[in-house]
């Protein structure tokens, strides 16, 4: 069975703040508010919950909202008041250890954050600065770990922007496999795009996209979207379309994807496509002769974020008058 990355990057990272504040506030550490702050702090790091305004950096939307939760927990806790501001202001140096503010020494940090927890707890724990530092260590070392897992020296994917267009790229996985030089290029070319091959290599593929977004993620950069491709034959074989569709069964992931399938298919496996649709799967729809002009499959064009065209097609002039109907238009 396939793993799912994005998942299990942001268990660790939800195990990550348990054990920080768990260290921090020791017999006094309350799971409950740690679950509540974490869960705030999650939808919006990872998620990008709050998107729209677009003056306000991550940071300064999660400091917000962290202090909008605690105003929340204290209303419900008021006897818990003061426990619940000091994890407040101590799950603000979360943002260091999870790529959200830059620092320079992760040891000069937890030195800070033993000197802040003696000052505002009261307490003092030979060797805390030590103990936080190989703990929060470990964590950055798995979460490295699971994204270095899935380098390839035989596979890549080539990510290339559409003319005209700002954050939508296509992908597509390219080999470094040195073959005998008895096999053609139409040979290998074949191989390795048609039939069962075919679709066993979308399993690299969106293993490899999946880590890209998740880098896009750490960087803050959550515009970019990705075309990817996808074989309607594995939408009779619901086992191997389950364990592919696992690779990126996480709304952060599945928010900047959408799965190539032509206009002919899509037909074909109407059902399908709108079963995945509901399931939070995004396509996007590539018209092809089979597509005929008319108010009916114009309007249903309007479920895809995006429609691809190319000059070739037969309705093509008439397809570009009538683009205002439809959503993001890509001519290739």
């Amino acid at each position: 069975m396939t793993i799912n990355i994005m998942n299990q990057y942001i268990e660790l990272t939800k195990k990550q703040i348990n054990t920080y504040l768990r260290l921090i506030f020791g017999r006094k550490f309350d799971k409950k508010y740690c679950d509540a702050f974490t869960d705030k702090y999650i939808s919006i790091r990872y998620y990008n919950f709050y998107n729209n305004d677009i003056n306000r950096t991550v940071r300064k939307k999660i400091i917000e909202h962290l202090k909008k939760t605690e105003e929340d927990l204290i209303i419900n806790n008021i006897q818990n008041r003061e426990l619940i501001e000091k994890m407040r202001i101590f799950f603000y140096y979360v943002l260091y250890f999870d790529n959200v503010i830059y620092y320079k020494d992760l040891s000069q940090k937890t030195e800070q954050i033993s000197k802040l927890r003696n000052k505002i707890l009261n307490t003092k724990t030979e060797n805390f600065s030590e103990e936080l530092y190989n703990k929060m260590k470990e964590y950055i070392d798995k979460k490295e770990e699971l994204i270095n897992k899935f380098n390839s020296e035989e596979f890549f994917v080539k990510i290339t922007n559409y003319p005209d267009k700002t954050n939508i790229y296509r992908v597509n996985l390219k080999y470094n496999i040195k073959f005998p030089p008895e096999y053609s290029e139409y040979a290998i070319d074949k191989a390795f795009n048609i039939g069962i091959t075919n679709e066993d290599k979308l399993t690299i593929e969106y293993y490899l996209i999946t880590i890209h977004i998740l880098k896009d993620i750490l960087k803050l950069n959550f515009k970019k979207r990705y075309i990817l491709e996808f074989a309607t034959t594995i939408l009779k074989k619901p086992k191997k379309l389950k364990s592919l569709l696992n690779i990126i069964e996480n709304a952060a992931i599945q928010d900047k994807l959408y799965l190539k399938i032509r206009y002919e298919q899509f037909i074909e496996n109407k059902e399908k496509v709108y079963e995945m649709m509901r399931d939070g799967y995004k396509f996007a729809i590539i018209l092809d002769n089979s597509f005929d002009m008319n108010f009916k499959n114009i309007e249903s064009l309007k479920m895809f974020e995006i429609v691809i065209i190319n000059k070739s097609l037969k309705h093509y002039n008439e397809i570009i008058k009538n683009k205002q109907y439809m959503n993001n238009v890509i001519e290739i």
